[in-house]
């Protein structure tokens, strides 16, 4: 084997590359802006606008009616067609630049006998790649030089260091061999998107792409559908009920309006039974018209896209908009711990001398023995500093060890380099120790082992004053026990004037330095989130492929378990449970160890059965098929190719509190649309009212259809843009989340709506009295409804933002609320004044405008009633 030192050829390189392909993972079709379109208007909203727009072509081509309103309703489906296509064509280009950025990754091969950098996209099958430490492999293959240990855990979730070694040289590579569970813990082979954890070594490539085990698990992904979110759910049946109301009240009017005309015949004689028909149908679609809020699918629209920004902001890529309002909606959040709600690396806590004292690491305390520990660390970690400050080389404990030498990384490298020729032992899992033997400290030995191996072999230890003293091993064998019940991994330091003997037998006369207690860290806020999370009855789960008892500690110290009825259990106990016994007791389960992908999947399966939402994080491509399944799949930046086309959204930082965050903004958005909803409908249950009650009453319309699609195009689009504007408030964590078949309006926002509804009709009733004793003539009366309804809307709207008696708290977060309301007041003076025939207005004096101002004002004192009433 050795060509392994030449690698390909240019030529060899060439001819691989066009029999076998390039090195990328397969990816899903870009969907075009037409396919956008297409779902537009397969929306039931749009179709009701679609079907509203053909009829007033028909009639105004028949003679009835103005072609205005068919106009208004298509710039209506033109406007949130471009707005939910541009939204939707950006994520998916986000999601696009952000996958790019993330599979960047450059590899070094040899090739033409020589070692050249190149992008893992231009490997191909045969290449021999080199190896190291902290490398993330690219391709499918097997060592061929040097010894590796690998970190399999984002295929098969084990965490365990995996041992691999070269093939010999007969080896022949037979690609039609099964890939199995065992084949990721052999003892030659490598996959891509494993973590090379320590060792140097040779790799041959022999599947790339489309054939890694990585690309097999992604493509399975793409045949499991989404499941649909809430909040779609819920507006599915609003635009139902809207549709139903719409469709009573104008066969409604439209019948009582046929029996009017036949009990009048002698005031109809000049008209045709036709035209009075298509008249009175026309009356009829316009309360239609005005029962249905045409922006409802807009608001959606720029809420989505506003949310979308506002997340990449916070390190939260949404690949699928549609989940960010489920995301603030999940009852159930399973994580995993390592890199999540941990920082993802072992790190160096604890540095207890033989008493008991913690002398910690670089710091100037701790004296002698401080000294000698630092020596002790350096030279036997085997793992050192590069030039970027990290730390690479060595085993996860060697590496934690030396990253707590962190600030002193000079005087590192001049005891590395002055001991540079001193004899060596590397760990090793059967002697569970390393050695150096040193030219200085009159030649000292040092020893670093596990705590069993080298206290076994030890009598003293020395102090922070460098005196040797007597050990209590009873008190030195509680500490490690009381910090290993903590999850806490323990490696003790020792010293010697003897070295090893031939059999590697450590010497009897150890001086111990230290015990080091080191653990991966639970990350800064996460225990705050989790409390914040649990009093909001979202019950948080971690699955982990960790053993029981570390994963409960850090359950326990994160606060993910807080009570006695919390359950930690292990995946096979788990697994044996019946359906039935796993649903009952799930609502306690809070840990889940040595986790295997399908026990995730069960665990989605199972919560979904119980009508629960719930939410997987992960990172690795075990992870898969329950992120996919998940209502919400939350994928690491740093996780997978496979993972991260599973899930739906990435948390780009790798951290619990952007998922956390993302929740948040999930409960933002609904909140957001609620209000709208609260401003909104009371102006469309209005417009109905008013439309039925105008013609059987006083004979005429309230509103033309002109009016009212203007009433609806500009409350709908302009206000779209100022309640989608609201920011998150932090007290939106802490409310109690929803069932997941909650209906997106309460009672109490029902009963509000139909008290503003109540109060707006009374403003109008006032005006009637006005336009009875004259103020309002017969000329401007129209112009008058048209002006009070909208600027009364615009006062509504204030109340509506916030539930404190300040209705300006928190406005400057949210500037573009106030634009919106001077754009429509500004834009109704301008309507009403020069809207002529088109939109059948009369300008109104600066005395009938103060009138409407006034008017317009009685619905803030109406709210505040509502709040008082409310909270009695």
């Amino acid at each position: 084997m050795d060509d392994i030192y030449q690698g390909l050829t240019d030529k060899q390189v060439l001819i691989s590359r066009n029999k076998y392909g390039v090195n990328q993972m397969p990816r899903p079709k870009l969907r075009s802006s037409w396919d956008f379109l297409k779902e537009v208007f397969q929306d039931k909203l749009n179709i009701i606008l679609s079907f509203m727009m053909i009829m007033f072509i028909a009639l105004s081509f028949a003679g009835y009616g103005s072609i205005y309103e068919a106009i208004g309703i298509g710039v209506v489906l033109i406007v949130v067609a471009i707005t939910t296509v541009s939204t939707k064509m950006k994520t998916q280009k986000s999601a696009e630049i952000l996958y790019q950025r993330a599979n960047l990754q450059y590899v070094n091969v040899i090739r033409n006998g020589k070692t050249e950098q190149i992008n893992s996209t231009d490997v191909v099958i045969g290449d021999i790649i080199k190896l190291q430490a902290g490398e993330k492999i690219c391709a499918d293959g097997y060592l061929v030089a040097g010894a590796l240990d690998i970190n399999n855990a984002i295929l098969n979730g084990e965490s365990k260091e995996s041992k691999k070694t070269p093939v010999n040289k007969n080896f022949v590579y037979n690609e039609h061999t099964k890939i199995t569970a065992d084949s990721y813990t052999d003892k030659h082979s490598l996959f891509a998107g494993t973590t090379v954890l320590g060792g140097n070594g040779l790799m041959r490539v022999a599947r790339i792409g489309a054939n890694t085990e990585n690309a097999k698990i992604m493509s399975s992904l793409w045949t499991i559908n989404d499941t649909k979110t809430n909040l779609q759910i819920q507006l599915d049946k609003l635009a139902d009920l809207i549709s139903k109301i719409g469709t009573i009240s104008a066969a409604l009017i439209f019948t009582i309006l046929l029996l009017v005309h036949f009990y009048n015949t002698d005031t109809q004689l000049d008209t045709s039974l036709i035209y009075v028909i298509f008249s009175n149908l026309t009356i009829a679609l316009t309360i239609f018209v005005a029962a249905v809020p045409e922006g409802l699918p807009f608001i959606i629209g720029i809420i989505t896209s506003q949310n979308v920004n506002r997340m990449i902001k916070s390190n939260i890529l949404a690949k699928k908009p549609a989940k960010i309002p489920e995301a603030g909606n999940l009852q159930m959040l399973c994580t995993d711990k390592t890199g999540t709600l941990t920082y993802g690396f072992m790190q160096a806590i604890y540095n207890f001398t033989g008493n008991g004292n913690d002398i910690g690491f670089a710091d100037k305390n701790g004296g002698y023995a401080k000294e000698l520990f630092i020596k002790n660390v350096v030279m036997t970690c085997d793992c050192a500093f590069d030039s970027a400050g990290n730390v690479v080389g060595g085993n996860l404990t060697g590496r934690a060890l030396l990253l707590s030498l962190e600030s002193i990384a000079a005087e590192v490298a001049i005891i590395q380099q002055e001991n540079s020729s001193a004899q060596r032992i590397p760990f090793n899992s059967k002697e569970k120790f390393s050695a150096v033997k040193t030219f200085d400290d009159g030649k000292l030995c040092y020893y670093l082992g596990a705590p069993e191996i080298i206290l076994d072999k030890v009598k003293e230890f020395i102090d922070v004053d460098g005196k040797v003293k007597k050990l209590n091993k009873k008190l030195i064998q509680k500490l490690i026990k009381e910090n290993a019940q903590k999850s806490m991994r323990m490696v003790a330091t020792a010293y010697s004037k003897r070295w090893v003997d031939d059999n590697n037998e450590l010497p009897d006369d150890l001086v111990l330095i230290s015990v080091v207690a080191m653990r991966d860290e639970i990350r800064t806020g996460v225990n705050d989130v989790i409390k914040t999370l649990n009093k909001s009855n979202v019950q948080v789960m971690m699955i982990t492929g960790d053993n029981l008892d570390t994963a409960r500690a850090i359950a326990i110290d994160c606060g993910i378990i807080s009570g006695k009825n919390d359950i930690a259990i292990n995946a096979i106990d788990f697994d044996n449970l019946s359906d039935d016994e796993a649903k009952k007791t799930l609502h306690n389960v809070k840990v889940i160890a040595r986790a295997t992908p399908t026990t995730k999947l069960r665990v989605v399966q199972l919560a979904q059965s119980m009508n629960k939402s719930i939410g997987m994080c992960g990172d690795g491509t075990n992870d898969a098929p329950a992120l996919k399944s998940a209502d919400v799949g939350f994928a690491m930046g740093n996780g997978t190719d496979v993972c991260k086309e599973a899930s739906d959204i990435i948390i780009t930082d790798n951290n619990f509190l952007s998922v956390a965050n993302c929740i948040l903004l999930g409960r933002t958005f609904v909140h957001n649309v609620v209000n709208f909803l609260r401003f909104q409908l009371p102006i469309n249950f209005t417009l109905v009212i008013l439309s039925i009650v105008f013609p059987i009453m006083f004979g005429f319309d309230a509103f033309t259809a002109v009016q009212i699609l203007i009433v609806n195009i500009v409350m709908d689009s302009l206000n779209s843009l100022a309640f989608g504007g609201e920011p998150p408030h932090k007290e939106y964590l802490s409310e109690t989340v929803k069932t997941k078949n909650t209906p997106l309006l309460s009672k109490d926002i029902i009963a509000q709506i139909i008290w503003t509804t109540a109060g707006f009709c009374g403003v109008f009733a006032i005006l009637q009295q006005l336009h009875n004793h004259a103020i309002f003539n017969d000329d401007v009366y129209m112009s008058a409804r048209f002006a009070l309804l909208v600027i009364m809307a615009v006062m509504n709207g204030f109340c509506v933002r916030t539930n404190k008696f300040n209705l300006f708290d928190g406005l400057y977060k949210n500037p573009m609320f106030i634009i919106v309301a001077v754009g429509i007041i500004s834009t109704t003076i301008f309507a009403v004044t020069f809207g002529g025939l088109i939109l059948q207005l009369t300008p109104l004096s600066p005395v009938q405008w103060l009138y409407i101002l006034g008017l317009a004002f009685i619905i803030i004192p109406i709210n505040y009633i509502w709040r008082f009433i409310n909270r009695k």
